[in-house]
């Protein structure tokens, strides 16, 4: 397969995979989680402009959606993923400290959460969100 064959390939399957995230009108999350920024098409200005970084991110938003239906181990394992693509996705790593505070295991969301907001540092929303996912966590390993 040519090298343009592959990339053909690539962003035809990127795109697939991208409209099965889409949501129809009215289906809006119940907000108990912030929802990742992933809608807007990669910015080569923000570092978005790799196959394996979009790769990241897709599995990202799928994630979220499980970790938003219940399905807490399913969510960790594509956001496994994501991190292992990508191990710079800020957001991957919130959502793993997420889903191991959904499953109890606060040792491994704080490990996650520092992994958070390291990557996440940058961008003042995202940093927000991982100070406050710390506290959660602190308070539910003192009531441990």
């Amino acid at each position: 397969m040519s090298l343009n064959a592959k990339t053909f390939f690539l962003v035809f399957l990127l795109a697939i995979i991208g409209s099965g995230c889409a949501t129809l009108p009215g289906g809006a999350p119940d907000g108990s989680l912030p929802a990742p920024e992933l809608i807007a098409p990669p910015d080569k200005s923000r570092g978005y402009s790799d196959s394996r970084t979009m790769a990241s991110h897709s599995l990202t938003a799928k994630g979220y959606e499980r970790l938003e239906k219940g399905d807490v181990d399913g969510a960790l394992r594509l956001l496994e993923k994501a991190v292992g693509i990508n191990p710079s996705d800020g957001p991957g790593y919130y959502y793993l400290a997420e889903a191991w505070m959904a499953k109890g295991n606060y040792g491994q969301a704080e490990r996650f959460n520092k992994l958070a907001e390291i990557y996440l540092r940058r961008d003042r929303y995202w940093a927000g969100q991982a100070r406050d996912q710390k506290r959660r966590i602190n308070r539910k390993k003192i009531g441990e």
